[in-house]
């Protein structure tokens, strides 16, 4: 429609009133006609901005929806029913790599005001009142590096965010980087919210006890003699916050013989000293004794860990109180929560969630799973897998499966429950001593007992290596050599269709095993099935006699042998049990397995709403172990163009979750966490495209600039030679 239609619209709308209008400012006649156009344009334009600013859509054309709530976090925030306020709490002159966070994280708030009712709100600190605010609600200033003037800059900068919702306050101390910021918020929302109802619905109070024996006052400890009076004080602070729902206990197991028994129960960490003498000369013979701090509710417990270290001037002090109000009202949050729960299964040498210490065990494996999903150790030769369970997770296993074991895996999953296998084909067994010149590690097969059960599946995990060309690269010798064993996963490597794997950037992983589908087994048993996570296509395999040793591992000389191999895959559908129709497997006995009677065992119905079992299965379980999950992003920074994008590419911790979220139907979880994850790396392309697209840039573009000149030219000239046979016919004719 022509601007003038419009206008002629609106007069006819405004009817009578335009005649007066008229009349009142004279406008009449021809000669006022571009007055009255010039007054509809501006009432025009005054309309159009008011029905704009009631009636407008947003857009997001990113590619992830990186400025766009999910569908989650919309449905949060609209079904609030309490108020909840957002306390932002950024320094106002922030170095100028922290402006773009401050300004993303303005967005997305304006985003969850513009979908949230009306018990939402938040608020940006003033500059003047933003240390008193940190120092009520705990954040500490974040060290920034700043180059001004050929000089760096260290400066103290606030980068925190506080959600409050009633009495209940959760924050996010230091956002260092807009990755994952949208599912941050939303996680703490919804754990607020799980928290509130939890703490409401106790029907006694949760007991954190501090065990200390009455011996350690006696060491020279500094703090020692406070110590009870310093945790009351923050259980006391810390019930503001919790509905005054904790009752703070000092325990001393000297004096209660029995608490020396729930102290070991409960994992109270126990001290121990060497005889000694004290400040004042007096002897201390040696001992040791309980001490930590315990969260108990009903039949839940969590362990606060504080401990006694030496400083560099021999003083003897406590530590693990930094923070202590925060880390109870984490634990307190955790326990009282409804998170969905997730079985690991131990006993057969898995990675241990619990060890710390070593950088083979799975602490770190913990840490990224428990911000959402509370994680049980399960032993199943002591019994079977808690109904309540959706996924249990069998994570490198070094001992083979009993048949019984096996059992209740299968029965779990016929009861359209899920599982992740993180299966190792290969052990290696360190015997000390290793180097070019020394003993080399020893590389044995590895044994799960679980073969048979998942080929039943439709998944068989090969006997072999993945090496890939797409690999870590690293210093060795003041050289740099290929890390076959190491595949450097690229875009092209991974499943766009699947949420699982379509979010990643890059991914590493370590002596990995080829995982193939049994496409036959899945078609008899119509079951949906994707390659999640591939190599690339210059890769091979080393089976047979395995060597992890670098210098061991060359390329194939025939390229023919090189092929794209499966890492990762997903099979989903109605399974059949891997028992129908055989014995169904009895207690152990005698080291031996007997056999009950014979009989068909039926798929049990489903007890999911999408009533299909789900199983990921991932040939290596090195990418669990805490070295790696720590390391990777050092290990491989030699082959990065920019190492400070780290984070961005090789974001494991975010595939492990990811897939722990689609196997418990928390699909919306991998976007959310995803958003802004914006490094691209272009894909790898032979020298012959990159020699055409060099020639394109160089000469392309100048080329086209002349053709289309010429073009211009031409037709100027064949207009200019119309108009001259024009003018010649009419001067002709004249």
């Amino acid at each position: 429609m022509k601007f003038q239609d419009i206008t002629k619209t609106v007069r006819e709308w405004i009817g009578p009133a335009w005649s007066v209008l008229r009349e009142t400012l004279n406008l009449s006649g021809t000669e006022n006609r571009k007055k009255v156009q010039l007054i509809l344009n501006i009432v025009i334009i005054v309309l159009i901005n008011v029905v704009g600013l009631t009636m407008n859509f947003r857009c997001d054309l990113t590619r992830n929806d990186t400025y766009s709530l999910s569908d989650k976090s919309r449905e949060i925030v609209s079904n609030l029913k309490e108020n909840l306020k957002i306390k932002v709490l950024f320094s106002k002159d922030m170095p100028a790599q922290h402006t773009a966070i401050f300004r993303y994280l303005k967005d997305l708030l304006e985003e969850y005001d513009y979908y949230a009712n009306e018990y939402f709100s938040y608020e940006i600190i003033d500059d003047k009142d933003l240390e008193k605010a940190a120092a009520d609600y705990g954040i500490r200033p974040v060290q920034s590096q700043e180059l001004d003037k050929d000089q760096v800059k260290v400066r103290r900068t606030y980068m925190g965010l506080v959600i409050q919702q009633s009495d209940v306050v959760e924050k996010i101390e230091a956002i260092t980087e807009p990755t994952g910021l949208e599912y941050n918020i939303t996680s703490l929302i919804e754990k607020m919210s799980s928290k509130i109802d939890g703490l409401l619905s106790l029907k006694e109070p949760i007991k954190v006890m501090l065990y200390m024996d009455s011996a350690l006052a006696a060491l020279p400890i500094d703090g020692i003699d406070t110590l009870k009076e310093k945790v009351a004080a923050a259980v006391d602070k810390c019930n503001a916050g919790n509905y005054d729902k904790l009752r703070f206990e000092f325990i001393d197991p000297s004096v209660d013989k029995n608490a020396s028994v729930t102290a070991d129960l409960y994992g109270v960490p126990r001290l121990k000293w060497k005889a000694g003498q004290d400040r004042s000369g007096k002897f201390i013979p040696a001992g040791d004794a309980s001490f930590g701090i315990v969260l108990k509710l009903n039949n839940r417990a969590a362990i606060i860990d504080i401990s006694i270290a030496p400083t560099i001037t021999g003083r003897n002090v406590i530590t693990g109180l930094d923070q202590l109000e925060d880390r109870i009202n984490n634990s307190v949050g955790t326990m009282v929560s409804s998170n969905p729960r997730i079985g690991y299964i131990t006993g057969h040498g898995e990675v241990e969630l619990n060890d710390q210490q070593s950088p083979q065990g799975g602490a770190i494996l913990r840490q990224v799973l428990s911000d959402v999903y509370d994680v049980q150790e399960i032993d199943l030769a002591a019994g079977d897998i808690p109904a309540d369970l959706g996924l249990v997770i069998v994570n490198g296993p070094r001992k083979a499966y009993t048949d019984q074991e096996a059992y209740k895996i299968d029965q779990f999953l016929m009861k359209g429950k899920a599982a992740l296998f993180f299966l190792d084909s290969f052990n290696e067994i360190s015997l000390g001593g290793q180097n070019m010149m020394g003993q080399q590690p020893v590389v044995v097969p590895v044994d799960t007992g679980l073969d048979g059960l998942l080929r039943a599946y439709g998944v068989i995990v090969n006997k072999n290596i993945v090496l890939d060309s797409s690999c870590a690269r690293g210093n060795v010798n003041g050289a740099i050599k290929e890390f076959y064993h190491v595949p450097m996963i690229r875009k092209a490597g991974f499943d766009q269709e699947n949420v699982v794997s379509k979010y990643l950037k890059g991914l590493a992983m370590i002596k990995v095993s080829s995982v193939d589908i049994d496409t036959a087994a899945a078609k008899r048993l119509k079951l949906s099935h994707a390659t999640l996570v591939s190599s690339s296509d210059e890769s091979w395999q080393m089976a047979g006699q395995v060597n992890f040793n670098p210098f061991f591992m060359m390329p194939p000389e025939n390229e023919k042998e090189m092929a794209r191999y499966g890492l990762a895959v997903l099979v989903a559908g109605k399974f059949d049990s891997f028992y129908k129709g055989r014995a169904v497997p009895g207690p152990a006995a005698g080291g031996k397995m007997e056999a009950a009677e014979t009989i068909t065992v039926q798929k049990l119905e489903k007890t999911v709403p999408s009533g299909t079992t789900k199983i990921i299965v991932v040939g290596s379980s090195e990418i669990t172990r805490s070295y790696f999950l720590m390391n990777a992003k050092r290990i491989i920074s030699s082959a990065l163009s920019d190492p400070n994008d780290q984070d961005k590419i090789f974001a494991n911790g975010f595939f492990i979750h990811s897939m722990a979220d689609y196997l418990l139907g928390n699909v919306y979880i991998p976007e959310m966490s995803s958003k802004s994850l914006d490094y691209n790396p272009l894909d790898v392309s032979s020298d012959g495209t990159k020699l055409a697209l060099k020639a394109v840039n160089i000469a392309g573009v100048p080329l086209l600039v002349i053709l289309a000149g010429l073009l211009i030219w031409k037709r100027r000239s064949r207009r200019k030679k119309s108009i001259q046979e024009r003018f010649a016919r009419e001067v002709h004719h004249g």
